[in-house]
């Protein structure tokens, strides 16, 4: 009985090696119906409910986790920072004491990223450096270069642990960052267009703020939809779309260097050279709540997000543009192309250089390509004229 044991034995490992199937079965043909079961009568994902907050720490992503932790349309909480200075523990314990529904978890450290993002169906990136000087896109360049490895960090981390989800950007400047993370899921092999997004909300939010203060509407039952990209040199108000009746277009234009130079003003009344966080962290949350409406009970209405176009000769001809965007069970469902007038239009044209430029950045910074500036972003002002032919001079002879 031993030696038979002995003689079968490197029989059976045999057969298991050839099968090659997680559960060793010893039949070639049990083993391929094995596998056809695992690929198609597998249990399907139970969606927890999950929000994960990346840099809930920072100013903008506590004002983001208290708005978060009292919508009921959210059962997991998870806040997340990679800084002791935050003290995301802390902030953590003091949300958990709103007695409403969502749990909230806390994680502090690289080692925890993992975890954090584990099963989440919304991750907001926010965080980073906000500190911003007045001024264009070379400032957003600087920010950019400041916030890149934040960013690449999160956006491989959620190609790993959490593909399935809907990734929010809202870590300045977002026009970059936003590509940065739609390429390194590229790179990953994990993209969905639909379910990236560039946090446009609070653009929106001032430019609908600002319409209702002088038009003496209710900001609930308006909308004011911003194209084009985030930053300051890329947003276009769409005005015209208001349904309160017409203003004179001298308002209009003050209205729109009002929504293109609130981060300056802010900066400059705060005296700190800080960014709106109150501000920013109430749209980031309302943008987060929105994706889980349209994810778990009805296509939900966004008033503006950074998207890549299901058309985009349908969308001013730009492959990456925010416009308005209905979300649905699987991210993005429908965009929305709000008509321009000329003003408006000739404000796109303006800024469609500046958005490509600072897309561009960021797809080189996430696939390892040299980047150069925009052709148009180049001065053509400046015209050399060419060098006067002199006459050849001949040299006389000495006497």
């Amino acid at each position: 009985m031993f030696s038979s044991f002995n003689i079968l034995q490197p029989c059976r490992a045999a057969v298991i090696q050839s099968v090659g199937h997680k559960n060793n079965v010893m039949s070639e043909v049990l083993a391929t119906l094995e596998k056809q079961c695992d690929k198609f009568c597998f249990i399907p994902r139970i969606p927890p409910r999950k929000v994960a907050v990346i840099g809930a720490g920072t100013d903008v992503g506590r004002i983001a986790s208290l708005m978060l932790k009292q919508q009921k349309i959210i059962k997991i909480l998870s806040l997340y920072d990679d800084l002791p200075s935050n003290n995301v523990l802390g902030v953590a314990s003091d949300i958990a004491h709103i007695d409403t529904s969502p749990e909230v978890v806390a994680y502090q450290g690289r080692m925890f990223l993992k975890t954090a993002l584990h099963d989440s169906d919304v991750v907001l990136i926010c965080g980073g450096c906000y500190v911003q000087p007045p001024g264009c896109y070379i400032n957003d360049r600087d920010l950019f270069f400041c916030n890149m490895s934040y960013v690449r960090t999160v956006s491989l981390a959620c190609a790993e642990f959490c593909p399935q989800a809907v990734i929010a950007v809202q870590t300045p400047p977002v026009d970059c960052n936003y590509a940065l993370c739609a390429h390194t899921l590229k790179l990953a092999g994990v993209y969905d267009k639909r379910k990236v997004l560039g946090v446009n909300a609070i653009n929106a939010m001032r430019a609908n703020q600002l319409f209702c203060s002088i038009t003496g509407s209710d900001p609930s039952k308006s909308n004011i939809p911003v194209v084009c990209g985030t930053g300051h040199c890329t947003r276009v108000p769409v005005f015209s779309a208001a349904k309160a009746g017409n203003i004179p277009q001298s308002q209009v234009e003050c209205l729109t260097r009002l929504v293109r130079d609130a981060d300056d003003i802010i900066c400059k009344v705060k005296s700190n050279w800080e960014q709106g966080h109150l501000s920013l962290g109430f749209a980031s949350a309302r943008f987060v709540v929105n994706l889980m409406l349209g994810l778990f009970e009805r296509p939900t209405f966004i008033d503006s997000a950074l998207v890549e176009q299901g058309d985009p000769k349908k969308c001013y001809n730009m492959e990456v543009c925010a416009t308005p965007v209905t979300v649905g069970s699987h991210g993005v469902a429908e965009y929305a192309i709000p008509s321009l007038n000329p003003f408006e239009s000739a404000l796109l044209e303006d800024s469609k250089c500046d958005l490509e430029d600072m897309v561009n950045l960021g797809r080189c910074s996430a696939i390892g390509d040299d980047y150069y500036i925009h052709p148009d972003k180049l001065c053509s002002k400046i015209i050399c004229e060419p060098c006067p032919v002199c006459a050849p001079q001949i040299k006389k002879k000495a006497q």
